[in-house]
């Protein structure tokens, strides 16, 4: 779902939530940081040239730690090692799905995004379509088939996306209470409760992906982080739910013959859910004909 090819510019450094969700139990026990990543390469002055002139790694030397067979040293910016130990042959884990991932910060993927297309190198993500706007992700294969997921987290992830200005939803007559209607134009849902009228944000807060309504469940799901709300577009509480706040809501308004209008352009930001956020026609517009 990308709506750029490269984020934009910024330092901030990028903090990983991992794969799936994890109980306050089990984060307590996350590990934050790793001493070193052995590999094994069938040419060091190949594979030295590769994770120096491509990655950008430093490389410390050879034969600098307590491995017997040759090898080299490669340093990352936060200190961690990965070393290189020369081997005869190298099994390819092939696509399973074995990979090593580098979370950098925007900037510095850009540099790699540039430096990639100028070493010739494909700039591709095969899972483009999972990732929510502002999540970028490359794949680098070095020279023995290890594959490296370079991913980085933009500032635009958390920015309100543009509207569509105001979007007519058709009559109030349409609508009857429990009724969940998407409208692409605008990207929100229309819900009607027993309190009212909500028009929602597709766009989840937790990170710019477009979140769907699983009638079976009564709840907007986000596919690309599996942040969940319930139908009034708060956060479910469960432990391990990536939301981090309500969606947002757009202004609604009713005119005279009865029809449902929606400003996408105008975004309603807040803490949690309140009857007062609901719209209600007058008793006129309900009784109007379409």
């Amino acid at each position: 779902m990308h709506l750029q090819s490269l984020p934009d510019t910024s330092d901030q450094p990028t903090v990983y939530g991992g794969h799936g969700t994890l109980t306050v139990r089990e984060s307590a026990k996350t590990i934050e940081r790793f001493s070193h990543l052995v590999l094994g390469v069938t040419d060091l002055v190949r594979s030295e040239a590769f994770y120096r002139d491509v990655l950008g790694l430093d490389l410390l030397g050879r034969d600098l730690v307590g491995e017997r067979a040759p090898h080299s040293v490669v340093q990352m910016n936060t200190g961690q090692l990965i070393i290189l130990v020369l081997t005869d042959q190298v099994w390819s884990p092939g696509r399973s799905g074995v990979h090593h991932g580098f979370m950098v910060t925007p900037n510095q993927y850009r540099l790699l995004y540039e430096r990639l297309h100028e070493l010739g190198y494909p700039v591709e993500d095969d899972r483009e379509m999972y990732r929510a706007h502002g999540q970028y992700s490359i794949d680098v294969v070095d020279p023995d088939g290890h594959r490296f997921q370079i991913q980085c987290y933009g500032p635009e992830g958390k920015q309100i996306m543009p509207g569509a200005g105001v979007v007519d939803c058709g009559a109030i007559s349409q609508f009857k209470v429990g009724d969940v209607r998407p409208f692409k134009s605008g990207n929100f849902h229309l819900v009607r409760l027993h309190e009212g009228f909500l028009a929602v944000s597709k766009w989840c807060t937790h990170f710019n992906g477009i979140v769907i309504y699983q009638k079976a469940h009564w709840h907007f799901h986000c596919p690309f982080h599996g942040a969940t709300y319930d139908r009034r577009g708060v956060p479910a509480p469960y432990p391990g739910n990536s939301a981090c706040g309500p969606l947002r809501l757009h202004p609604i308004t009713f005119t005279d013959d009865g029809r449902i209008l929606v400003d996408t352009d105008e975004t309603i930001t807040r803490e949690g859910y309140d009857p007062s956020q609901v719209s209600n026609p007058t008793r006129e517009a309900v009784g109007a004909r379409p």
